[in-house]
């Protein structure tokens, strides 16, 4: 029996699907779709026939579009609402119908397919995000869609605008997975050093001190490291984004985290703001090193050569941090290791270090004269320093040149005229 979609009334919901049939028996079908021929599905339905096959394994049969999916791409309302009042299942195809009728902006499409039961919940939010639509957007959140399934929101902040911004602030309360979200954004946007991102995710209440992943993406989410985007920022290229992030308010339980953190980055405005929070200059981490022990090494790196202005801050920060009463008692494996160092350092750097460390009295002068004993150290501190060891040479190295065999010389006479022919 065929039934018109505006003959259906609320006792007609929800809908009887049909049986499905193999896809031998459904092709027909879709030609009659694709031609347009609306009378003609009319009288297929009216005999009783299928209008769809089950999801199929066969990859190839996975790509032809489905009776629905045909209707939703070419926008072919009567044709949809006449294939849905007459039973189909519109979550039962192989690919769900709602993502080209949103990437379409189709309103009455979307509208229609809700109608007859299809399953917001196989969307993807992001798609409806990236429309920059905000009836669509309600019109889901209706529907009683997940915004936060799959990070949608997180996703579309990093590439949308004002739409999703109003949308973010409008449903906030409502939504509280939104914080979460925004945060991602925002270490996604330190990550891709984008200042301007940054400011607006700052302004929708991003907390930069939050651990989220580094992307939104939930496939690598087991590959990235929980860190924030403050930690984040502490290893762009860009200051700005820090002193950005330094106009906000640091939480208790994260100064002294970040303390261990700015050791290695050398970054005298942050070290100044987290002692004056109360930070401890003499903490200690996981291994038995002082935090002192990170603004020391950052200076002597043996595989990098910190520039003119880096060495500079580096021995501000360092020196704020002995200000501060930062000491380090060196056991015979920390001597050791700080002796290599110091070997290996550059000269100017080695010698003011070795005086602020007496003159703050750091170390102990048993300590530091075993730290200068060595010849390695003695050469330093006269201006010979040590050349920088690169870390890819092994795997950079030029090949062995390898001789060339010798070529044989032609001779004389008979040699000569049949050199050629050898």
């Amino acid at each position: 029996m065929l039934r018109r979609p505006f003959d259906l009334t609320g006792a007609d919901f929800p809908i009887v699907y049909r049986p499905l049939g193999e896809f031998a028996a459904v092709e027909p079908l879709l030609a009659l779709c694709l031609s347009g021929k609306l009378y003609e599905v009319e009288r297929w339905i009216a005999d009783g026939r299928p209008l769809q096959f089950p999801p199929p394994s066969d990859r190839k049969l996975q790509r032809r579009s489905t009776a629905l999916q045909i209707a939703v791409e070419r926008r072919f309302h009567s044709l949809a609402a006449l294939l849905l009042a007459n039973g189909y299942d519109p979550n039962g195809d192989y690919y769900e119908c709602l993502t080209p009728a949103v990437q379409a902006k189709d309103r009455e499409m979307v509208d229609l397919l809700l109608r007859f039961g299809a399953d917001p919940q196989c969307l993807d939010f992001c798609a409806v995000l990236e429309t920059c639509d905000r009836a669509l957007m309600d019109r889901f959140i209706e529907a009683g869609i997940d915004p936060c399934r799959g990070n949608a929101v997180a996703r579309a902040l990093g590439y949308r605008g004002r739409p999703i911004l109003g949308f973010v602030r409008q449903y906030r309360d409502r939504f509280p997975g939104f914080q979460r979200q925004v945060d991602i954004a925002l270490r996604v946007a330190t990550e891709a050093e984008n200042p301007r991102r940054i400011a607006l995710m700052l302004w929708l209440g991003g907390n930069p001190h939050a651990e989220v992943p580094a992307t939104a993406e939930e496939d690598d989410r087991g590959n990235t490291i929980g860190d924030t985007a403050f930690e984040s920022s502490l290893w762009a290229r860009k200051p700005e984004i820090l002193t950005q992030f330094l106009k906000g308010p640091i939480p208790k339980e994260r100064i002294e985290p970040l303390l261990f953190r700015v050791s290695y980055r050398a970054r005298p405005d942050l070290t100044r703001r987290l002692l004056t929070e109360g930070a401890n200059p003499n903490a200690m981490g996981e291994e038995g090193y002082p935090v002192l022990h990170g603004f020391i090494t950052s200076l002597l790196w043996r595989h990098s050569r910190p520039t003119a202005e880096e060495g500079e801050r580096g021995i501000e920060a360092l020196e704020l941090m002995l200000k501060a009463g930062a000491k380090w008692a060196l056991d015979e494996r920390q001597l050791k290791g700080l002796r290599r160092d110091l070997a290996d350092g550059e000269s100017k750097i080695v010698i003011r270090l070795l005086d602020l460390l007496h003159q703050y009295d750091a170390v102990t002068p048993e300590q530091l004269q075993e730290l200068t004993r060595t010849p390695a150290v003695r050469r330093v501190l006269n201006g010979i320093s040590k050349p920088r060891r690169d870390p890819f040479s092994t795997y950079h190295s030029p090949l062995p040149s390898i001789a060339a065999p010798a070529v044989e010389q032609p001779r004389s006479g008979y040699w000569k005229r049949h050199w050629s022919q050898r």
